[in-house]
């Protein structure tokens, strides 16, 4: 399974073309901050997956709203339904043997953070997906083969942690969702 990888592209600050071809890919993950809107997040997740598999993760901007929490879920359960997105907000999705489970994770200052933790330790995932980098503490209680997460505002693969690999990639520096080739799993 071929995943393209993305994440904050911050679309209140860039708008340019999403009309780039896209790589070779069966599920497209983006670990979130793509809009303040949520709703126009998931559109533009599912228009860039042009009707494969897309799994969105919520970032802190898709939070910068007017909306309380809960109605900034429902919007995304909505926004998700109706484009076909897998929406992981501490849930998870089982895909071709590979359990994928999603959670936007916080600060460990935020009220958030633990039962978000706590659900990505319980879920037995394979493939764990969050905006905010996990601590190194969290590591070993999730167990993924692979954590994809979002936030920072660099690109990099590969970072080797025990068998974990902790991978975390951005786009809007380069203006362009194409900035990472798939990853394999």
């Amino acid at each position: 399974m071929r995943l393209w990888i993305t994440s904050d592209w911050h679309l209140e600050t860039w708008r340019g073309s999403f009309d780039q071809p896209a790589p070779e890919f069966d599920v497209l993950v983006c670990a979130g901050d793509v809009s303040n809107d949520v709703a126009e997040s998931i559109e533009y997740v599912a228009a860039v997956a042009r009707g494969k598999l897309a799994i969105f993760v919520l970032g802190n901007h898709e939070y910068w709203n007017d909306h309380a929490i809960a109605v900034t879920l429902e919007r995304s359960h909505a926004a998700a339904a109706r484009h076909g997105v897998a929406f992981l907000e501490c849930n998870s999705i089982d895909i071709g043997g590979v359990r994928f489970a999603g959670a936007t994770l916080w600060t460990e200052d935020d009220v958030r953070f633990k039962p978000s933790l706590d659900f990505l330790a319980s879920s037995r995932c394979d493939v764990a997906i969050t905006h905010f980098e996990p601590p190194a503490r969290a590591l070993v209680p999730v167990g993924a083969r692979l954590w994809i997460h979002g936030h920072h505002h660099i690109s990099f693969s590969g970072l080797q942690i025990n068998s974990l690999t902790l991978r975390q990639v951005r786009s809007s520096a380069l203006r362009s969702v194409q900035y990472a080739e798939p990853v394999s799993i």
